[in-house]
């Protein structure tokens, strides 16, 4: 018993400090993981709240509506419409 007793009490105490350290560092983990998608959110509504006002920033040069005139665009289809007929199936 006296020769177990004190080697038993050592592994317990290292086993119990080595629990403790891992518990440590699994907590910073999550903290760093709840941080990063705090800041992931923030830069994503940053990101959209720039986004709005890019279109009227004077970087683009386009900030007042009558600057720019909008061309019309054509229709874009596969097939040539003039040879396009209903062909009855009997």
């Amino acid at each position: 018993m006296k020769f177990i007793l004190p080697r038993l009490l050592a592994l317990t105490v290292l086993a119990g400090a080595a629990v403790f350290i891992l518990s440590i560092v699994f907590k910073l983990l999550l903290a760093g993981l709840i941080f990063a998608g705090i800041g992931t959110f923030v830069a994503k509504m940053i990101g959209k709240k720039r986004e709005r006002y890019i279109e009227y920033s004077t970087e683009t040069g386009n900030f007042l509506p009558y600057q720019s005139f909008p061309t019309q665009q054509k229709a874009y289809s596969k097939t040539q419409k003039e040879n396009l007929a209903i062909i009855p199936i009997q």
